[in-house]
C-alpha cells in the first residue's frame, strides 16, 4: 500500500472529455452577449485551459464578468450529459491505482461542484479521496497551491500530477511532484513536451507501471 504516494488528476481533458460542452457553451453566451460575434477554431482552443474570467475578460467588461460566468455555468451544469464523454481506459485507470492503495485526487480550475456532476455522470466520484476546484483555492494552475494543499490532506509527501494543459506540468513541477502531459489534447502534445514532464502518455493506464516504480524509490 503506497499511502504516502498521491495520484492527482486534472479534469477536463484529462480524465472526461468536455471540450464541446466547453465549446457550446461559449457558443450560447456570444449568441447572446456578443450575437455578430464568429468564435474561431483557434479562439475555441484557447477556451481550454484558463478561467471562465480570465477567458470573458478579453471580449467584455470587468462589470459583466459575473453574469457571463453565471449564464454559461447555467448551461453547462445542464449540457453535461450531452456532450461529455469519458476518455478511454480512466475508469480501469483508477479501479487498479484504487486497489493498489494509492490516494487519489482531482485538482480543476472549474468549481468543484461543477466537478462533481462530470464525476458523477461516469460513476467515477467514489475512486477519488478529495476534489478540489479553484473555489477551494486563492490561486490558481500553474500555482501550485492546489495540488500543495490535496498532499497536505491526504498526508503525502510525493505525487503525481496528471494533465493536458501547460499549467498543469507547471503545478505539477512548481508543487514539486512528478508531472505526466497527455497526448489526446487537442491543442497539440508538443506544447507539454518542452516543457520536459516526467511522463507524456498514449493512455490512461500508461501511468499505471511509472506510479509503481517511483513510488518504490
Amino acid at each position: 500500500m503506497k499511502k504516502d504516494f498521491a495520484v492527482i488528476f486534472d479534469l477536463d481533458g484529462t480524465l472526461l472529455n468536455t471540450d464541446l460542452l466547453i465549446q457550446k457553451s461559449f457558443e450560447h453566451v456570444f449568441k447572446r452577449y456578443k450575437p455578430d460575434y464568429q468564435i474561431s477554431d483557434e479562439e475555441h482552443l484557447s477556451f481550454l485551459g484558463p478561467t471562465l474570467k480570465e477567458t470573458f475578460s478579453r471580449y467584455f467588461p470587468d462589470d459583466m464578468i459575473d453574469e457571463l460566468i453565471e449564464y454559461y455555468r447555467e448551461y453547462n451544469h445542464k449540457h453535461h450529459q450531452d456532450y461529455v464523454t469519458i476518455y478511454p481506459h480512466i475508469r480501469e485507470t483508477l479501479k487498479t491505482l484504487k486497489q493498489k492503495g494509492y490516494p487519489l485526487a482531482v485538482v480543476t480550475t472549474k468549481y468543484r461542484q461543477a466537478a462533481y456532476i462530470g464525476l458523477d455522470l461516469f460513476d467515477l466520484t467514489n475512486y477519488f479521496d478529495m476534489v478540489l476546484g479553484m473555489n477551494d483555492v486563492q490561486h490558481v494552475k500553474p500555482h501550485p497551491e492546489g495540488i500543495v494543499k490535496v498532499m497536505q490532506t491526504l498526508a503525502c509527501d510525493r505525487g503525481l500530477y496528471i494533465g493536458d494543459n501547460i499549467t498543469d506540468i507547471m503545478a505539477g513541477k512548481n508543487a514539486g511532484i512528478y508531472t505526466a502531459g497527455v497526448k489526446w489534447t487537442p491543442k497539440g502534445y508538443e506544447i507539454l513536451e518542452k516543457l520536459e514532464p516526467d511522463l507524456m502518455i498514449d493512455d490512461m493506464q500508461d501511468i499505471i507501471t511509472f506510479v509503481e516504480r517511483v513510488s518504490e524509490e
